[in-house]
């Protein structure tokens, strides 16, 4: 198992090859940890560690590889180090964006954070935009919620799938500028919206009404989808996208003040409403 890891503040090796060993449940000289320069590593060692020392809000950055039955992953392994070495420790939370870390703190808690490269006179430094609550370790780091992270996570999407595998039973797979595509599209989107709404709002328990009213404005296009697709397709997708407008209406309730002139999508709200500013 291999992990990539950020350390925000100073580094104690001694302490270092301890807390690895103790995540790993191995001996201390079963454990290799050295500057990523070094010539002479132990690489039979059950738990090898790289060290880089970083510019910027972070210190160093760690490549550890654990050789183990059953190793920890990420989130159990930076908080495991983040407690026993007394420091921030961070780890990729998600492919895209690339920017999306957790950040596990000594405490045994964790929060997100952003955390960008930029070029500082030609060489790179590492710079924690922001986290997502505040951090007693960092007191000088800005606070602010991180809803990037939202938009790119995935939801299934089953409704959309069985419609999607109907089309290819049928050979009418459409093309990439197709308008049936972008009608699909949409549905999946649409879709993904009452499903966030029944699993508690992954990946972080909320979601920002300005993405809220792109899904209503994203109902709008597909209204008007559903006289631009092919007429042999058109039932097949009105039931799909009654089913999905089905779960819409279970999910939420009338908004306590209407949308003039809106449709029917429009007088409605999460509930309870997932974003910050409500009540």
């Amino acid at each position: 198992m291999t992990y990539d890891l950020l350390l925000a503040g100073d580094l104690d090796t001694a302490r270092l090859s301890a807390a690895l060993a103790d995540l790993a449940s191995v001996p201390l000289e079963a454990v290799d940890v050295a500057d990523a320069e070094a010539e002479e590593r132990n690489w039979d060692a059950a738990v090898l560690c790289t060290c880089r020392a970083v510019q910027g809000d972070l210190s160093w950055s760690l490549d550890v590889y654990l050789a183990v039955p059953e190793p920890p992953g990420a989130m159990k392994a930076a908080e495991s180090l983040a407690v026993s070495l007394g420091l921030p420790v961070l780890y990729p939370a998600e492919p895209f964006p690339p920017s999306a870390y957790w950040m596990a703190l000594p405490d045994g808690s964790r929060t997100r954070a952003r955390v960008y490269e930029q070029d500082k006179e030609g060489e790179t430094v590492l710079v924690i935009d922001a986290v997502a609550k505040p951090v007693a370790w960092l007191p000088g780091i800005r606070v602010e919620a991180q809803p990037e992270v939202i938009r790119e996570h995935r939801m299934p999407t089953p409704v959309t799938a069985e419609f999607e595998s109907w089309l290819a039973g049928e050979m009418m797979i459409p093309e990439r500028e197709d308008v049936l595509r972008a009608a699909c599209g949409r549905l999946a989107a649409w879709e993904a919206l009452t499903v966030r709404m029944k699993s508690g709002w992954p990946p972080d328990g909320w979601y920002p009404e300005a993405f809220y009213q792109e899904d209503l404005a994203n109902r709008d296009d597909l209204a008007t989808d559903v006289d631009r697709i092919p007429p042999a397709v058109q039932s097949h997708f009105t039931e799909a996208l009654t089913r999905v407008d089905e779960a819409f209406r279970a999910a939420t309730r009338d908004r306590p003040v209407a949308a003039e002139g809106k449709a029917w999508w429009w007088q409605r709200v999460p509930d309870p409403v997932p974003w910050p500013s409500a009540g």
